[in-house]
């Protein structure tokens, strides 16, 4: 069986196998021999046998096709013609001659397998092994499924998929290499365990650049790769590398040598092929799932400030330039502080089991509140709780949900009183305040919370201070924002310590209802 060997133009140095009767060239996908050159048809031309020879026949082209430096519409073919389709040039290679290698590949020259081709002959069930590959095939990727299947991580998976693709190939040495963010492609793991990889850095970018899998029977002696020094230092000789590859996405190369006494050939670089498209689905199963680990543990972090809803806002913007949590100032935000009145009292005469089972249902309580308006829930100050709303995620109705939120809290704090004894029932005060805040993830190296400061949260602070037991105090803006919504009296301008000028307070008119 003769071969078609690429010398010059697209795709120089591959080689084409004329195993099909007829054999269809052209720039098609669909082809048998497809080559990326413009100026080649979509259907060139064919070769087919005729009795004991092999011709070329042109399908109508249209720059022609050229035999040996004439244009031709038919000729038979003999072993070293060189064919000229478009701007591409190749060299007809009898099967039958002396200095064949073993597996159909020729010698000093490197066989390519394209990676589209294996996809389409996979998704299409249209492998045409003989049975004798087709079962390499698939043992080799049983080997790889029991392989992944006893794997933890995707480190012992890598491991173990190389271990069965180095052991049915009969590899003296492999690697397995993925491409990092900054698209280099690093070894994440090699067989045997203890020997170092040879690796050419030549070899796997002409596997990545072409997007197929390369096999050189004899590097030191293939013109393409005789000159590297990585080839000849690392003492290469017949190599085998294939691109690792999922949804047109080149995600690392498998690479796998042997002595020259008995080189790779065309089944096993088939084999390999196989082995990296099923390789590509379990790094990309192994990686979807770490994400979906790391996901899962961030949201639960997330969950503990931040109400479900905010959570998920969060989530979704990582990765982009206007990160929720990152520094910045906001011109209107509403905080929200609550203490309880008489807590001192309490902690004297509770024993510390009693009262941190006391404080647990009361935050339970006020927690659920905050998350039911939206609200981030910024600390617990020992008795005291800081929530924000409009902050990290923008919310125009900021204002509004911090007041129905202390509502809430007033409202959840009779329902648990009716549930404890006299001597343990709690009074809360509540101040909230609206205004301009930095805000962003503050903190030292080793702990980073994300909170809000400014003279907006001092002045909610010190509205809960003066507050009477069971009410609620808003500064000014607060009151223009929800005036609205809610009834207040107003307190007039009141001191509040630590500031210069005074402030006018408001007293909001509170009822049950007023938190539906």
């Amino acid at each position: 069986m003769p071969d078609l060997f690429v010398s010059n133009g697209a795709r120089a140095g591959t080689v084409f196998f004329l195993e099909h009767d007829p054999t269809i060239v052209g720039r098609a996908e669909t082809c048998d021999a497809a080559i990326p050159d413009s100026w080649i048809s979509s259907r060139h031309c064919r070769f087919e046998r005729r009795g004991a020879e092999w011709w070329i026949v042109d399908l109508g082209s249209r720059n022609g096709t050229y035999l040996d430096g004439r244009r031709i519409s038919e000729a038979p073919v003999r072993d070293g013609s060189r064919v000229c389709l478009g701007q591409t040039e190749a060299v007809i290679r009898n099967a039958a001659q002396e200095g064949r290698a073993r597996g159909g590949v020729p010698r000093n020259a490197t066989a390519v397998r394209f990676l589209a081709d294996v996809a389409r002959e996979i998704g299409g069930k249209a492998a045409t092994a003989a049975a004798g590959s087709a079962r390499r095939q698939v043992a080799v990727l049983n080997a790889i499924g029991r392989a992944l299947v006893e794997a933890s991580s995707l480190e012992d998976s890598l491991s173990h998929l190389l271990r069965a693709v180095a052991s049915e190939a009969r590899a003296e040495r492999s690697t397995l290499l993925l491409m990092d963010e900054t698209g280099a492609m690093v070894p994440r793991a090699h067989e045997p365990p203890g020997a170092p990889p040879r690796l050419s850095t030549t070899i796997v970018s002409a596997a990545v650049r072409a997007r197929a899998g390369l096999l050189v029977l004899d590097a030191q002696q293939d013109e393409r790769f005789a000159t590297s020094q990585s080839v000849v230092f690392a003492g290469i000789r017949s190599c085998a590398c294939v691109p690792i590859w999922a949804e047109n996405r080149i995600l690392g190369a498998l690479v796998l040598d042997r002595a020259v006494v008995e080189p790779f050939t065309a089944d096993d670089l088939e084999l390999v092929t196989v082995a990296a498209y099923q390789a590509a689905l379990a790094i990309e199963r192994a990686r979807n799932l770490e994400r979906a680990r790391a996901a899962d543990l961030q949201r639960s972090k997330l969950l503990r400030h931040f109400s479900p809803a905010v959570a998920e806002a969060i989530l979704a913007h990582e990765g982009q330039e206007d990160d929720p949590l990152g520094s910045s100032v906001r011109e209107e935000v509403t905080v929200l502080f609550s203490d309880i009145r008489g807590f001192t009292e309490l902690t004297e005469r509770l024993p510390v089991p009693e009262l941190t089972e006391l404080l647990r249902a009361y935050f339970r309580e006020m927690t659920r509140a905050v998350f039911a308006e939206r609200g981030t829930l910024d600390k617990f100050i020992g008795d005291g709780l800081m929530a924000i709303f409009g902050a990290p995620v923008p919310d125009p109705e900021g204002a509004d949900h911090a007041v129905r939120c202390a509502c809430r809290m007033l409202e959840r704090l009779a329902d648990l009183n009716t549930r404890l004894s006299p001597d343990r029932r709690l009074a809360i005060r509540i101040g909230v305040n609206t205004g301009r805040v930095a805000a962003g993830t503050f903190g030292s190296p080793e702990r980073m919370e994300y909170t809000v400061l400014g003279d907006t949260v001092n002045v909610a602070s010190r509205l809960e201070s003066i507050a009477e037991p069971g009410t609620v105090y808003v500064g000014p803006t607060t009151f223009e924002r929800t005036r609205g919504s809610f009834g207040y009296c107003a307190l007039g301008a009141r001191a509040l310590r630590g500031r210069a000028s005074p402030v006018e307070v408001y007293r909001l008119e509170w009822s049950p209802d007023a938190a539906r």
